[in-house]
């Protein structure tokens, strides 16, 4: 192997490290054009209970609509139903969607298959309203109309 392969080959392994670490900083990019994520920062509490059962009673019309819910909530309880991320990851992801550790309240952000922020709501997570959005967004049309021929 000559210079010139050597360097090419350090220069290649040096690109794909760097592709790795952007993946790392961006945990949601797994997720892009695969699922629609609801991010979800809950205190303890009242309101985890409330999201918990919320999340359970609507389990089918969340996988119908591809959706994850990912718990970025402060602490290390986990929502039952929800992915969870390595603290690093989380922590990253809190600071990027400027969700203050000090918020009382729970908060709820709804990133498209795109991975784009498109809505946010604070207090109890309203589901059907949200199933709704969803289902006037573009891309979940098209969901359905395929899947509406398929059937037939």
């Amino acid at each position: 192997m000559n210079l010139g392969h050597v360097c090419r080959a350090a220069l290649l392994a040096g690109h794909f490290f760097i592709m790795n670490q952007d993946a790392a900083a961006e945990p949601l990019d797994a997720y892009r054009w695969k699922n629609r994520l609801i991010i979800a920062s809950v205190p303890p509490g009242e309101a985890r209970d409330q999201l918990t059962a919320a999340l359970a009673a609507t389990r089918a019309e969340i996988d119908e609509r591809d959706l994850k819910v990912v718990d970025v909530s402060p602490g290390s309880a986990r929502i039952p139903g929800t992915v969870r991320l390595d603290p690093k990851q989380t922590t990253a992801l809190r600071e990027k969607l400027k969700l203050s550790a000090r918020e009382t309240n729970a908060v709820f952000i709804l990133i498209g298959k795109d991975g784009g922020e498109k809505a946010r709501q604070q207090g109890p997570l309203k589901l059907a309203s949200w199933f709704t959005l969803i289902d006037a967004m573009p891309m979940r049309r098209d969901e359905i109309r395929r899947e509406g021929k398929s059937r037939e």
